[in-house]
């Protein structure tokens, strides 16, 4: 089965290496100079994993230059400090583009992990006005004025009549239009409309607008339609007579194929790769929600990837995947490779035979301040198989070697060198976070007790003695498999 699937993969991607164009992104933008600049988009639009496109180093005068493999029109971005520039990309295109001045995050933003960036769309200067960025900002400050003006108007309650008056105040302004992504861009923007206004038949709107379309992974519009609309949506079905059985063909049967049939019972559901996509959103809404056991989730996601030939599904299906177990107890923690106080490069690995018992500290906060001193009583305790692994979040290199030498920290202490990806892996969205893990590098707790819980050495020792259980069940297993071969 997986040399199977690993053929049809490696076809698919020839496919798409094949059927690819160039694509083009020049500028000058002097602030930048001597910067590396990197275009990204997402590669599925339901984790929103962003996938790097191209990368381009300014030069001395400002000059840089993205060349860039893709087969379809899609959303694309790049992340500038505080901005995050949006261009729609079409094959075989060239765009000269206008970047804003440098902007750097001031140093509380730098350390706020809920800091988020302004949104802008790239400017270009060699786009006329059948250009996709050109109509798609058009359409947008329309639809948002439009929309704005009728809610005041109505005071909040709109109807389908005043819905189609603003659908077709905007259309007289793009009926010319052959750009089919923009056509299908206004056609789900005023979808999500009318079913935020007035819709209340589910199923009648999902037969109009999903059942029998295409599915555009790669437009916004169309996916963010889509993800409300299928919201944790196997939840939704198996409360329904004929979905009462969902429940056992995920945890009792774990079988695709029963699943899909019973959503075949649902007669605007029959859509083979539409039941695949409900599937793997449900996969990634429920995780958390616990309405299935998160191991028969997992099973399921191995199953899609697996059994499908189109190529987003299988994409969208690893990055769950990859989601969803990142910081689950069980699977391999995020790694590193980050500077001590001494300059020396540190990575995860390095602590092979030790608990790592990791956390994420912002010298400012109070809380950190107050940990660090129960941190050093920890250290000192020399627990066996113990080390303390702080990962400072500060503004420089020198301010984390100053705290350490001030305070005679004598545990390791590494820069985070503004790594904000890293933060993102361990989902730090407070200050300390920490976690646990185990010499083989697998996360045991996530997140982990703080050093302050009064049971905090009686945690550890447990942990500790399953580990060691668990060593030895492996050697027991390891002989009389050994035993079994003579």
């Amino acid at each position: 089965m997986k040399k199977i699937f690993t053929f049809f993969a490696i076809i698919f991607a020839l496919t798409n290496t094949i059927n690819a164009q160039i694509v083009t992104i020049t500028g000058n933008a002097k602030t930048y100079a001597g910067d590396e600049l990197v275009w990204e988009t997402y590669s599925d639009q339901i984790t929103f994993t962003e996938k790097q496109l191209g990368i381009s180093k300014v030069n001395n005068k400002g000059d840089f230059k993205f060349t860039i493999n893709i087969n379809k029109a899609c959303i694309s971005f790049i992340h500038l400090n505080v901005f995050k520039g949006i261009l729609y990309l079409e094959p075989g295109k060239s765009y000269n583009i206008v970047l804003p001045k440098k902007t750097i995050k001031l140093p509380e933003d730098e350390l706020n992990p809920f800091f988020e960036e302004t949104e802008f769309f790239i400017r270009c200067t060699n786009i006329d006005t059948t250009n996709l960025n050109y109509q798609i900002k058009k359409f947008d400050k329309l639809y948002d004025l439009n929309l704005t003006k009728s809610f005041e108007q109505f005071k909040g309650k709109v109807n389908k009549t005043v819905i189609d008056s603003i659908v077709q105040l905007i259309e007289k302004r793009f009926t010319a239009s052959k750009n089919q992504y923009f056509n299908n861009y206004r056609k789900y923007n005023y979808a999500t409309l009318r079913l935020i206004a007035y819709e209340r038949n589910k199923k009648s709107f999902i037969e109009q607008y999903f059942a029998h379309e295409e599915i555009l992974y790669n437009n916004p519009a169309y996916m963010h339609l889509f993800n409300q609309v299928f919201y944790n949506y196997l939840s939704v079905l198996y409360r329904e007579p004929k979905g009462k059985i969902i429940p056992y063909n995920l945890i009792k049967q774990k079988s695709l194929s029963s699943l899909k049939s019973t959503l075949d019972s649902f007669p605007y559901l029959t859509n083979d790769t539409l039941q695949d996509m409900v599937i793997l959103k449900s996969m990634f809404d429920n995780f958390y929600k616990e309405d299935f056991p998160r191991k028969s989730l997992l099973f399921m996601l191995d199953s899609i990837k697996l059994s499908t030939n189109v190529n987003e599904i299988r994409t969208t299906s690893q990055n769950i995947n990859n989601k969803l177990t990142t910081l689950l107890p069980g699977y391999i923690a995020p790694n590193f490779k980050l500077k001590d106080i001494n300059g020396k490069r540190v990575s995860l690995e390095d602590f092979k035979d030790e608990f790592v018992y990791l956390n994420f500290c912002n010298p400012t906060s109070y809380s950190c301040q107050k940990d660090f001193k129960t941190l050093q009583e920890l250290n000192n305790q020399q627990y066996e198989q113990f080390k303390i692994v702080t990962i400072c979040v500060c503004s420089s290199f020198e301010e984390m070697k100053q705290l350490v030498k001030d305070n005679k920290f004598n545990w390791t202490f590494l820069y985070y060198e503004k790594n904000d990806e890293l933060l993102k892996d361990y989902n730090v969205r407070v200050y300390p976070s920490y976690y646990l893990i185990n010499p083989e590098s697998k996360l045991v707790m996530s997140p982990a007790f703080p050093p302050t819980e009064a049971s905090f050495e009686d945690r550890y020792l447990d942990a500790l003695k399953s580990w060691k259980k668990e060593l030895e069940r492996r050697k027991a297993e390891k002989k009389k498999k050994g035993l079994g071969n003579k």
